[in-house]
């Protein structure tokens, strides 16, 4: 049998969750293999550290945990039906307001034709020189044409 399975027969039997074969199984392991037994006893004192827990006391009843709890899930679902009212509200309205002819500016604005614009210098305060820097750019040093040589004794 594997490792895995000894452990979790182990556990069982701790739990009292095995059959009466499986009972005599363990209690035979328990005999005769010291892997097991110690196994065995890890898991006790595993199981007694877990009940020796001390539990914090809570500052309010469960029941009015249990309250809140169903307050804040009723909360989030009015939220959603809300919202997606909204939601189909907007696109009936858009459909709606889709099926009717309208005089709007931004048609009219749409159709116009555009007009020449000239920049001057006193209407761009923006300028860009790309070819001709407003300020000088230092050149850089040249780098040496020999490579360094590096004498490490």
């Amino acid at each position: 049998m594997e490792k895995r399975d000894c452990f979790e027969l182990l556990s069982a039997y701790l739990d009292g969750e095995v059959t009466a074969t499986e009972r005599r199984q363990v209690e035979e392991w328990l005999s005769t293999d010291t892997s097991i037994k110690c196994l065995y006893k890890r898991l006790l004192n595993l199981r007694k550290g877990l009940h020796d827990i001390p539990v914090p006391a809570t500052a309010q009843s469960s029941e009015v945990t249990i309250n809140q709890v169903l307050t804040r899930v009723n909360r989030r679902y009015r939220l959603n039906w809300i919202l997606g009212g909204a939601a189909a509200a907007a696109c009936i309205l858009g459909a709606i307001s889709g099926l009717f002819p309208s005089n709007s500016r931004m048609l009219e604005i749409a159709t116009t034709q555009p007009t020449e614009l000239t920049p001057t210098a006193a209407d761009s305060p923006l300028m860009v020189a790309l070819n001709n820097p407003v300020i000088e750019i230092p050149k850089t040093a040249v780098a040496p044409s020999q490579k360094p040589v590096n004498n490490l004794n």
